[in-house]
């Protein structure tokens, strides 16, 4: 099976868009064999390498990984996804409203994009590692006077939820969050090339790139690497992709179960499901992005079609939009 020449077209064309040194990893699935194609911007030209096996930060693509833990946790019966996170960690909200892990899960909790000040983080004093300085006590402290849960009726994306998430799975399990993704998720998948901190990558890490395709900062999470913390490689991330197309797994298939629907909006633990045009179809999808990298995941399990995208463009991006999304997309369509 290989790439196809309007497929290798699109690609192309996003990298042209962008700096040299600008790269693209693409793992292919079509009834579940694996194809990959790479590409980087040269000085003059578009050039097709080898990178199936080079490692990126992955961003918000970590959410599905942090929900596949809740799932397996769930399917072992350490916790229910209806229940209150307090009830396995001491914590207190301000009003003390109860979240849920499922609620966590489906961005329904209330809870803000980010926590109170990351954005100034982000935007002045720490933009090239906003997370960094973001610790456990800073955590506590913010959800017990400081942040206002909203509404736990409506879809609103938090990263700060999910990072809240993967902060309590740990604390089921003692063990730090990277311990927790070794132990459950890449070691029983096979994913040599899959780490939570890029101080610990072997093989080759690819340089993130700022929006003017300098060489940037790799970010650390802080207490919320439930949210982005993951560097993977697409070989890794399609055996990730495999145990979805399989669903040998329990955990799997309640990962898959749509949990929240609301209008256009659905979703399963961690994934967002999208429906064909004549709804006979749906595609699983998540993206990411952090200062020098952007992601992508779609799969069609029933299928068992789908593309995983990992690049060192920039989610920061506002003019170009957000180009990998956009091609994994187009790739499906093709």
């Amino acid at each position: 099976m290989q790439f196809s020449d309007l497929e290798i077209q699109s690609i192309h064309k996003v990298i042209g868009a962008f700096a040299p040194n600008t790269e693209l990893a693409v793992a292919k699935f079509d009834a579940g064999r694996c194809a990959y194609y790479g590409a980087r911007q040269g000085s003059k030209r578009v050039e097709q390498i080898d990178n199936h096996a080079s490692v990126f930060e992955i961003g918000s693509l970590t959410k599905l990984f942090t929900n596949a833990v809740l799932a397996q946790l769930a399917c072992e019966g350490k916790l229910a996804l209806g229940e209150p996170i307090s009830s396995h960690i001491d914590f207190t909200t301000r009003d003390n409203v109860q979240i849920t892990f499922e609620s966590l899960a489906t961005h329904t909790s209330g809870l803000p994009k980010l926590p109170p000040g990351l954005l100034w983080q982000a935007l002045f004093k720490r933009k090239d590692n906003p997370y960094a300085a973001y610790l456990e006590a800073d955590l506590l402290a913010h959800l017990a006077s400081d942040i206002k849960i909203k509404s736990q009726t409506q879809h609103a994306y938090s990263n700060l939820g999910i990072g809240l998430l993967g902060y309590v799975l740990a604390k089921i399990e003692q063990m730090s969050f990277s311990q927790l993704l070794q132990k459950r998720i890449f070691e029983p998948l096979k994913m040599p090339h899959s780490f939570c901190n890029w101080r610990d990558v072997h093989g080759e890490l690819v340089m993130g790139l700022n929006t003017r395709g300098e060489a940037t900062s790799n970010w650390d999470l802080g207490v919320l690497q439930g949210a982005g913390a993951i560097l993977s490689s697409v070989q890794d991330l399609g055996q990730f992709a495999l145990a979805h197309f399989d669903r040998i797994h329990d955990w799997v298939k309640l990962q898959q179960q749509i949990t929240f629907e609301q209008g256009h909006t659905k979703m399963g633990l961690g994934w967002y499901v999208i429906d064909s045009a004549d709804k006979t179809d749906k595609v699983y999808f998540h993206d990411g992005g952090t200062g020098g990298y952007s992601s992508a995941m779609i799969l069609d399990i029933d299928n068992r079609l789908g593309y995983i995208i990992l690049s060192n463009i920039s989610g920061m991006h506002k003019l170009k939009g957000q180009k990998v999304t956009e091609l994994a997309f187009e790739l499906m369509q093709n």
